[in-house]
């Protein structure tokens, strides 16, 4: 019999979130923490137990511990509630690795999914993530799925364009005919933690906590990275950064937004090389709202913005939660 409700874990490098909700994804309870899969994977190391069942045991609790959590106060019993779990969970340093589904794969959610019963019945959904010949994704794809099973965006979503996934690893994702066909990952995220916090460059960048687009000379910084980034290496282009405060061409605040425009205007530079743009093969910008006035910009310079088409936040926000709740139905389905 299907549940009325279901249980959504979406565990990442470094976060976690679990949500309760509804069949109509309406989030009931919820709870985060930065206690993402990396520290657990740093402890179940120390403890030099390599069997894989105690391992998949030892992150689940901390699961349960967390189902526990946001029982408090209600009258649903949640603990035999199906849970569904996505994200790097699934893979060589989370709670159990598991072969990633091979491309082409369709975000209507019908696989990439594995099960297993715990002791008092209730099933676990493992979204097992996507593959190319060249590049790799967990999670990713059940926001795909969600995007695709979202009533308000029917009359937005393109069968066929490119998602573009900001993030620590910026994912682009090709779809044609709502099938996932290729996948280009970016560490536009993860260079720019590196670059500003060590080594050298990191002395010459400063940020403050303020609107980049209230000062002028910053957003002007962020848009010279952008246009720097289309002209010859990246690698002799971070070293302007330097170049940049040693001779007194911007501050250090201006050259936070300088590196940022010139990673980000990097990420898009193949699509000015290979234009595949167009009415029907949209950009498709995913991201939280923080993000959407520089992701704008880069589109804008880059002359890009026109064949762009920007997720509302909240929606991308559900994503997760609607992806899973779709592969739990088919999960039910197949049963």
């Amino acid at each position: 019999m299907q549940a009325d409700y279901i249980l959504c874990c979406d565990w990442g490098t470094t976060s976690f979130r679990l949500r309760l909700t509804n069949l109509k994804a309406d989030v009931i309870a919820e709870t985060h923490s930065e206690k993402g899969i990396l520290f657990f994977h740093n402890q179940w190391l120390s403890q030099n137990d390599d069997n894989l069942d105690r391992r998949f045991d030892y992150y689940l609790q901390y699961i349960q511990s967390q189902i526990r959590e946001i029982h408090h106060g209600l009258e649903i019993d949640i603990a035999t509630l199906p849970l569904v779990i996505s994200g790097m969970a699934i893979s060589s340093i989370g709670m159990i690795n598991m072969p990633y589904e091979n491309l082409p794969f369709s975000v209507a959610g019908t696989t990439g999914f594995e099960c297993r019963i715990q002791k008092n019945g209730a099933p676990i959904i493992l979204v097992t993530g996507v593959c190319s010949s060249d590049d790799i994704m967990r999670g990713e794809e059940t926001q795909l799925i969600g995007l695709y099973d979202t009533p308000e965006l029917n009359k937005i979503l393109p069968d066929s364009g490119i998602f573009v996934l900001p993030g620590t690893h910026s994912k682009h994702i090709s779809v044609s005919d709502k099938n996932i066909i290729s996948i280009k990952t970016f560490i536009t995220g993860e260079l720019f933690h590196i670059l500003r916090g060590n080594g050298t460059l990191a002395k010459s960048i400063a940020f403050q906590n303020e609107d980049r687009n209230a000062n002028p000379d910053n957003q002007m910084a962020f848009i010279k990275g952008i246009h720097e980034s289309k002209n010859g290496s990246l690698l002799n282009n971070l070293f302007q950064v330097r170049v940049n405060d040693i001779l007194n061409k911007l501050n250090k605040e201006q050259n936070f937004y300088y590196l940022s425009g010139l990673l980000i205007g990097s990420e898009f530079d193949y699509l000015k090389k290979e234009p595949i743009l167009s009415a029907t093969n949209k950009l498709v910008v995913c991201c939280s709202q923080n993000f959407i006035p520089y992701y704008t910009t880069v589109l804008k310079e880059l002359g890009l913005i026109e064949d762009a088409i920007f997720i509302p936040p909240a929606l991308f926000d559900k994503a997760t939660v609607v992806g899973q709740l779709t592969t739990y139905k088919k999960y039910f389905q197949s049963v």
